[in-house]
């Protein structure tokens, strides 16, 4: 595998055109990094000749595109065949960090995030964790001290792989196919899991993977 096969494939999208020449000239500084800019009428446009194979990672900033969350990751996969998605963004509500991660986001950043942070978020999104940035993910805990949940200790191992799979933003195939077991076999277990701890749809899954560290906080990134 050559230098170029295992460096990190990005897709900067931003309305301002310099803005995301700025950040992908700052990301490819890291020699395991390759970014490329474009903005949000490359991605709504009806042309298809940007989509680029196997890119690793999408940053954009939600609040910028007319689209919902869900549209958006499914958009950003046909254009550009993105594996990841993260948020970049200036909009700080709860609503639409929560319509992120539901949509399969691997990433909710704030604009303030420093270089240093998104790279580190960058990186870890990359490897397979959820990144949260703590500024968002306090939103997520309905006002109450974070603290494991006695329930945890009821579900089975697989069960737990399971809904943590789903919080990582893994779809039933994927998880399916690192068990070696059916799509169907997946929703099982996810429904049974669901059920003892009393969770109602991705969203809910995701929430409670924060509150009890199942997910990566951007804090905890080494």
């Amino acid at each position: 595998m050559n230098v170029e096969d295992q460096k990190i494939r990005m897709v900067v999208i931003d309305k301002d055109p310099m803005f995301a020449l700025g950040l992908c000239s700052l990301l490819e500084k890291r020699p395991n990094m390759h970014a490329l800019a474009f903005t949000p009428t490359d991605l709504l446009g009806a042309a298809k000749d940007h989509i680029i194979e196997a890119t690793d990672i999408a940053l954009l900033d939600p609040a910028q595109i007319d689209l919902l969350p869900s549209q958006l990751a499914q958009r950003l996969r046909d254009r550009f065949a993105a594996r990841c998605i993260i948020s970049y963004t200036n909009d700080m509500s709860t609503t639409l960090a929560r319509a992120c991660l539901s949509a399969g986001f691997r990433g909710v950043l704030p604009r303030s995030a420093g270089l240093e942070q998104l790279e580190a978020a960058i990186s870890a999104v990359h490897g397979g964790a959820t990144c949260i940035d703590p500024i968002f993910a306090h939103l997520f805990d309905n006002s109450q001290p974070a603290r494991a949940n006695p329930r945890t200790r009821d579900l089975t191992e697989r069960e737990t792989y399971v809904l943590k799979s789903v919080a990582y933003g893994k779809s039933l195939k994927e998880i399916g196919l690192e068990l070696d077991l059916s799509s169907k076999t997946i929703e099982t277990y996810k429904a049974r899991g669901s059920s003892k701890l009393n969770l109602q749809g991705r969203r809910a899954i995701v929430e409670y993977a924060i509150r009890n560290g199942w997910v990566q906080s951007e804090e905890r990134i080494a």
